[in-house]
């Protein structure tokens, strides 16, 4: 059965994986489609202002030049010359435009900024002149924009241009004034922005003939689908049009179309990386899994085996025992050697087990955020418990392998116990309530040695046992002498355990009354762990039960006079070593805009973990700055002009320097305090003292998505109300 138990717990793992990812993916190739086309709207409102100054600029030259048409006394010849002149002078201070010249009512040249006298010249049949002198047909038109010129004699650079007419009272058409505007002023000015190697960016007339492009000579076509059309919005979004990503809008008061567009491939370049790089950390999560249940389950066999050997050596003849005693002996030292190494495995890769998960909780966390309908809500909640229980165990694992490798330090003070023992009443005195039980405490004086970081765990899993397994009556908490020694008790008025299995309850993966291993009971992992902590502690751990009556369970620890004057004690708070389920997130903590104005910044090497960071950080409202090194978070802070609201960073990083030093130096540089959040998967109590020296809280991974954001939320209202 348990064979059966990990094969299924593995596939289930793998199912929860490959599904969560594949979300993840799916999400990020339509939030960067809906970036894409957000952007190239925003272009085409770029390309719209620039293009209306440029022609706005035109217009205003012609509008003064029809204004000196309109007083010219043509019987003065200096007053041709000194209009010239004038025209010449402002077009100067003009790059787009290329000249600005006047027809008589005939179509013939009257004045031209180039040269004057101007030669004699009839441009009667240009269309710039056709529109005008043609205006009998209809009403007279406004601002006309001719077609594109293209370079020749005189002319050394491709233009279109613009014109207005001067009419006297009645209508009659006295004059035509006509400005050429440089399409590589256009050109030059889309070149030099660096929109993407594949971008196109055109100038269009209202009717479909192209003005101005870039790249030069790239033959951008009209577009269909996304051409504006009256009724159109004026922010419109940008339009998938078969393989580019478009945007077009209309020049406000000017016949004119800008059009931007960019192939959908290199707007999705940068999803198919981060898409390469989910697939590969969820296949190398996969890997690392299959490597643990591989070990997992060579061990169930070994442990069968040796089970199976011990039941036919007590079956053999006296005169085998002492041979058979050997080889069982042998047997269970390359059992326990094969155990110790899979231990040392499993806290080995800790971190790089931790790492992925981190990414993986975050962004779960948005996808459940963002789903749309309740179905996928639910689908998404049971997802979310799954993934909890499967930290759990991936926990409570990791701390049974860091017990059986001997890499757990110890530090043995002196305390007061009643403040534990308060404390972790405090924390199971609701569930105790919820079914109807009495959970008293007695009142202690007394004072102990003991490592309270190990302590608390042990007494947290007694505690929590004789809750879980108590139906009626209540469950009793006290201490008293015992020689040299203080010995805790635990009273429990439930079902109490059969004496058969009062020496197997301490194996790892044994639960009383759970043959079909309910998970939501936990893993069968909480005493097999409270029981190698009293043993590393030197504290005698006992039992004593009687079906139907209860249980006592009882640690005795060495006692010590209390001090004369004691200060308070904090006690720790020890990551992963509670076996009770955490405490589900409250609506008002989900709430959205909790770091609204806030600047955090993230320090991580890791791409992807990076990116799920930010994009929780930017749904809680913060601003945030990414880096991948405190090197570049230096540079973008000083480059703002800004610190950061807090700091969350990683600490192994690459370089040689670790977060923990990075935040000393960055807060050294910027002259300022600036609350910061170590996130890792490191267990080592050294680091969270170096953390605390240094004004840091730690966070290990996995941690809840909705912890760093309030802890986060925590820490700068706290800066705000100190300053």
């Amino acid at each position: 059965m348990q064979r059966a138990h990990l094969v299924a717990a593995f596939l289930t793992f793998a199912a929860l994986c490959v599904g969560v990812s594949a979300l993840s993916v799916s999400r990020d190739r339509h939030a960067t489609l809906e970036q894409a086309r957000r952007e190239f709207a925003a272009t085409a409102h770029l390309l719209d202002e620039h293009a209306s100054r440029a022609i706005e600029a035109g217009d205003t030259q012609l509008r003064m030049l029809l204004d000196a048409l309109e007083r010219w006394d043509r019987r003065d010849p200096a007053e041709g010359q000194r209009i010239q002149a004038a025209m010449r002078a402002r077009i100067e201070r003009l790059p787009q435009i290329g000249g600005v010249w006047a027809l008589d009512a005939q179509g013939r040249l009257l004045l031209d900024s180039a040269e004057h006298p101007p030669p004699p010249r009839d441009l009667s049949d240009r269309d710039y002149a056709q529109a005008h002198l043609d205006a009998t047909q209809g009403p007279p038109p406004g601002l006309h924009v001719g077609s594109h010129l293209p370079a020749g004699p005189g002319v050394s650079q491709g233009r279109f241009t613009i014109s207005r007419a001067l009419r006297d009272e009645e209508g009659a058409l006295r004059a035509i004034a006509v400005a050429g505007i440089r399409n590589t002023y256009f050109s030059q000015m889309y070149g030099e922005a660096g929109w993407g190697e594949g971008a196109r960016l055109a100038l269009f007339t209202s009717g479909k003939e192209k003005l101005a492009e870039w790249p030069p000579s790239s033959a951008v076509a009209p577009p269909s689908t996304a051409w504006p059309q009256p009724w159109d919005p004026p922010e419109s979004p940008a339009i998938v049009e078969g393989s580019q990503i478009t945007a077009a809008r209309m020049l406000t008061g000017f016949p004119i179309v800008v059009v931007a567009s960019r192939p959908l491939a290199e707007v999705l370049a940068p999803w198919r990386v981060r898409a390469l790089w989910t697939a590969a950390i969820s296949g190398g999560i996969l890997t690392g899994a299959s490597a643990l249940f591989v070990f997992a389950l060579a061990g169930a066999q070994r442990e069968g085996a040796v089970r199976a050997e011990l039941l036919r050596a007590n079956q053999s003849l006296d005169d085998r025992v002492r041979q058979r005693t050997a080889d069982l002996e042998k047997a269970l030292r390359s059992a326990e050697m094969a155990s110790l190494a899979k231990m040392k495995v499993l806290a080995t890769v800790s971190h790089d087990l931790r790492q992925p998960l981190q990414g993986l909780a975050a962004f779960h966390e948005l996808l459940l955020k963002e789903a749309p309908n309740p179905t996928l809500q639910q689908l998404g909640a049971m997802a979310s418990a799954s993934l909890q229980a499967g930290q759990r165990l991936l926990d409570d694992l990791l701390t049974l392998s860091r017990l059986e490798a001997g890499v757990v330090p110890v530090e043995i003070g002196v305390f007061p116990l009643a403040p534990l023992l308060d404390q972790l009443a405090a924390e199971l005195r609701a569930e105790a309530e919820g079914k109807g039980l009495r959970l008293i405490v007695m009142p202690s004086k007394a004072w102990v040695r003991s490592d309270p970081a190990r302590l608390q765990p042990i007494l947290r899993n007694l505690l929590s046992n004789a809750v879980k397994y108590t139906a009626r009556g209540g469950v009793i908490v006290g201490a008293r002498p015992r020689g040299d020694g203080l010995r805790v008790e635990i009273w429990d008025s439930g079902q109490g355990i059969a004496a058969a299995e009062l020496g197997t309850i301490w194996e790892e993966f044994y639960q009383i009354g759970n043959p079909a291993r309910d998970g939501s009971r936990g893993a069968g992992l909480g005493l097999s762990i409270a029981e190698r902590t009293a043993r590393l502690l030197g504290h005698p751990l006992e039992v004593r039960s009687r079906v139907g009556r209860g249980s006592v369970f009882a640690v005795t620890l060495p006692r010590v006079p209390a001090p004369a004057a004691s200060a308070p004690v904090a006690l720790p708070r020890v990551e992963g070593a509670s076996t009770a389920a955490p405490a589900p997130d409250r609506p008002a903590e989900r709430s959205p805009g909790r770091l609204s104005g806030r600047r955090v910044l993230v320090v991580e090497d890791d791409p992807l973990q990076r990116s799920s960071l930010t994009l929780l950080l930017e749904q809680a409202g913060a601003g945030v700055m990414a880096a991948d090194s405190f090197d570049s978070a230096l540079a973008a802070a000083q480059a703002t002009l800004q610190a950061p609201s807090a700091i969350l960073s990683d600490y192994r990083l690459p370089g040689g320097t670790d977060g923990l030093s990075g935040i000393q130096t960055l807060r050294g540089v910027l002259g300022r305090d600036i609350p910061a959040i170590l996130l890792t998967g490191e267990l080592s109590a050294d680091l969270v003292r170096a953390a605390k020296d240094a004004g840091c809280l730690v966070l290990t991974k996995p941690a809840a998505p909705n912890r760093i954001l309030s802890t986060l939320a925590e820490l700068t209202a706290s800066a705000d109300a100190a300053a």
